[in-house]
């Protein structure tokens, strides 16, 4: 066993973690993880994975997977290299040519005129729409030293009022609530159902395994990585959403800025379906 698999090992077992639990978590074959702790590198199916598989399994089992690749750089093999073909230089391009150049003179030319000519039938229409309007009528009434105070005209009662227009009514707040256990899977009510909602996630300690899913289980894959301690995530769904969490404990997931409250946090792993009323789930 090399020292690199000495140390993913012991802090797998230091989390509690079995190899089918980061396998499950991970994406990453069993028989590549136990590859990883013996240090047998040759039975993974490149050298390019060898150092993302090591990456997602040290964040998975907290571990800073730089610092890991960095200071056990000398028991990674390197990726193979692609071999790149040097290109021939390009040839600069050739300069203008006079005749290129006395055409861009004659546009320019032809663009100065045009603009010219539009200013003055600006300046003709206006004048034409000036003349035809009749002159103004000027006030008759005599002007008189005394001047007569201006009477504020009073609504007759037949005048109707306007009705004023109500202000629309804000949408009720999201419910969630817990149905049942079906399986692995913790199934929550949302209600009322709408368009789209905001779904946020919130890491308030050591790195956990993150899965989103829009649309119920086979929907749209919206994040799968760690998520890291004080990070936040923030999606917006409008389907049931399938949640899967490394390190429930260290995770709030609030849907429209409702949280959901869960006592069961101290598993490893959890599974949460978010179902809107009205939807059929079963067939997932």
């Amino acid at each position: 066993m090399s020292e690199l698999g000495a140390l993913l090992k012991k802090a797998r077992e230091e989390k509690g973690f079995s190899l089918d639990e980061v396998q499950e978590q991970t994406k990453i074959r069993k028989r590549y993880l136990e590859a990883l702790e013996e240090g047998d590198f040759d039975v993974l199916p490149g050298k390019f994975y060898i150092r993302a598989f090591i990456k997602n399994y040290a964040e998975f089992v907290g571990l800073d997977a730089d610092e890991v690749l960095k200071h056990y750089q000398v028991e990674v093999p390197e990726p193979d290299m692609p071999v790149t073909e040097t290109l021939p230089a390009r040839k600069p391009r050739r300069m203008r040519s006079a005749r290129s150049e006395r055409f861009g003179k004659i546009g320019f030319t032809v663009l100065l005129w045009g603009f010219l000519l539009l200013v003055i039938l600006v300046i003709y229409y206006y004048n034409v729409n000036t003349e035809s309007k009749p002159p103004k009528e000027t006030d008759s009434t005599a002007i008189t030293d005394n001047s007569e105070s201006v009477a504020t005209p009073t609504p007759s009662p037949d005048q109707a009022t306007p009705t004023p227009t109500p202000s629309p009514t804000p949408p009720p707040p999201v419910t969630l609530t817990f149905v049942e256990k079906s399986g692995k899977d913790d199934l929550f009510s949302v209600s009322p159902v709408k368009e789209s909602y905001e779904l946020k996630v919130t890491n308030s300690g050591d790195a956990s395994w993150l899965e989103i899913y829009d649309n119920g289980k086979n929907g749209t894959r919206l994040y799968y990585a760690n998520i890291k301690d004080g990070e936040e995530e923030t999606f917006n769904v409008k389907g049931d959403v399938y949640l899967v969490l490394g390190r429930p404990a260290n995770l709030e997931v609030r849907l429209d800025n409702v949280v959901i409250e869960d006592g069961d946090n101290n598993k490893g792993s959890k599974r949460i379906l978010l179902q809107m009323q009205g939807t059929d789930t079963t067939a997932e």
